[in-house]
C-alpha cells in the first residue's frame, strides 16, 4: 500500500478526543474542520481501509494513511472525511420511536433497528417503509435510505472478501456528508 501523505510531528496526545471505537481513537483536525484522523493500530486499520478508499460514496472519503511517531507501536492513522453524526442519530432515535409505535420492536425491551433489520426479509423491510410513509413521509425516505446503504456497504465488503462479516448496524456507526449523503463509518 502507498503512503499518500505524512503529517510532521503528529502526536494524538496534543489533540482533543472525538470520537472512539472498538479499535480506534477519532481525532478532530485543528486545520481543518472537515477532516477527522481515524487512529488504530495497524491490523485494526487495514480491516477497513481497502474497503474505505475503494468505495468513497458508500464509507467516508480517505484522504491519507500514515504511520503514527508514536514509538514502540505499530499505530497508524488515517485521514477522512468529517460526517455529521448527530442528525443521524436524531434520524435514527425517530425511526426507532415510530417502529415501536408501528408494534414491530420494543425499544424499552432493549430491541432496536439492527435487530428488526436482522430477523426480516427483504420484502417484509419493504411494507415496514410502505407503512412508514403513510405516517412520516421524510422518515420513511430516511429508512430506504439507511437499508440501501446497508445492503450497498454489504456488497462492498463481500467484493473484498469479506462476505461472511456482517455490518455493524448501530446508530453511531453512520452520518452525512456535508451535502446530505448517508455514508457508513465503521464495518
Amino acid at each position: 500500500m502507498r503512503f499518500i501523505q505524512l503529517f510532521e510531528n503528529y502526536n494524538p496526545k496534543q489533540k482533543e478526543l472525538y470520537a472512539r471505537g472498538t479499535e480506534h481513537k477519532i481525532y478532530p483536525s485543528k486545520r481543518n474542520p472537515d477532516i477527522l484522523y481515524k487512529v488504530g493500530k495497524k491490523e485494526a486499520i487495514y480491516r477497513w481501509y481497502d474497503i474505505f478508499k475503494s468505495n468513497p460514496l458508500i464509507f467516508p472519503k480517505v484522504f491519507s494513511i500514515s504511520k503514527s511517531n508514536k514509538s514502540g507501536e505499530d499505530y497508524y492513522y488515517v485521514t477522512i472525511e468529517k460526517l455529521n453524526t448527530k442528525k443521524f442519530e436524531k434520524n435514527w432515535d425517530s425511526l426507532e420511536t415510530a417502529l415501536e409505535d408501528l408494534g414491530l420492536i420494543d425499544v424499552d425491551g432493549g430491541e432496536n433497528f439492527t435487530d428488526l433489520y436482522r430477523r426480516t426479509n427483504i420484502t417484509d423491510l419493504k411494507k415496514v417503509g410502505k407503512a412508514l410513509s403513510k405516517t412520516d413521509e421524510n422518515l420513511s425516505q430516511f429508512y430506504f435510505n439507511l437499508i440501501s446503504l446497508i445492503d450497498e456497504t454489504k456488497k462492498a465488503m463481500s467484493s473484498l472478501g469479506e462476505k461472511d462479516k456482517n455490518v455493524d448496524i448501530h446508530k453511531y456507526n453512520y452520518g452525512y456528508t456535508k451535502e446530505g449523503k448517508l455514508k457508513c463509518l465503521d464495518i
